[in-house]
């Protein structure tokens, strides 16, 4: 296994060679199995990634897969996340940190199948859908990972760690533009109904 901060160190390091908010990341799949570009007729997925946990030197991710691969999702995911690593966060507000993010992918339909936080992986896959669409840029909402029994009974949920689903559209909009070969985004939030017990959102 990669040591986590030898992995963190490398993904800062590359961030920045491509002259990205270094602290969000992305990985397409196995040979980015779904990476395509606008260019080529695909479609983007764009919001934000960050938590509310404190600390240093972790990350939190959030995989997907193509719905086809249905039960063998898990061989076949790819993800996005967020790294505290460093401090170019687009947003740092002393409760939140996070960073907008972008993948351009193949049109078609996908699952959100987990997450991870702090090295800890989601042990059971969940069904949160998301369409891909050629020339589109949907936004799928701020997602933010909490560690905070009293916020997620709040909100409905019975996880002490888990992902909130925010709509901050106006908010990230213009940290999105900002991303290399970005365009505007239409706002098509996940159904955090369907990502539980890891995903909520609050009323």
């Amino acid at each position: 296994m990669i040591n986590k901060l030898a992995f963190l160190l490398w993904i800062g390091a590359l961030a920045t060679s491509q002259n990205l908010q270094a602290s969000a990341f992305e990985d397409y799949g196995g040979f980015g199995k779904y990476k395509q570009s606008l260019a080529d007729g695909g479609g983007c997925i764009s919001g934000t990634i960050g938590t509310s946990i404190p600390g240093k030197n972790f990350n939190v991710i959030v995989y997907f897969a193509g719905s086809q691969y249905g039960e063998k999702a898990r061989f076949n995911k790819a993800y996005f996340g967020f790294t505290t690593l460093d401090m170019k966060h687009d947003i740092d507000d002393g409760k939140l940190r996070a960073s907008a993010f972008q993948m351009c992918l193949k049109p078609g339909d996908y699952e959100i199948i987990g997450i991870e936080a702090r090295g800890m992986e989601s042990a059971q896959e969940v069904r949160m859908p998301f369409k891909v669409e050629t020339g589109k840029n949907v936004y799928l909402g701020s997602l933010v990972f909490h560690s905070d029994a009293v916020k997620a009974i709040g909100c409905g949920s019975i996880n002490k760690d888990g992902v909130e689903i925010r709509d901050e559209f106006s908010r990230d909009q213009p940290l999105i533009l900002r991303r290399k070969g970005s365009i505007a985004a239409e706002s098509r939030l996940l159904d955090a109904v369907k990502g539980k017990p890891y995903f909520y959102h609050c009323p």
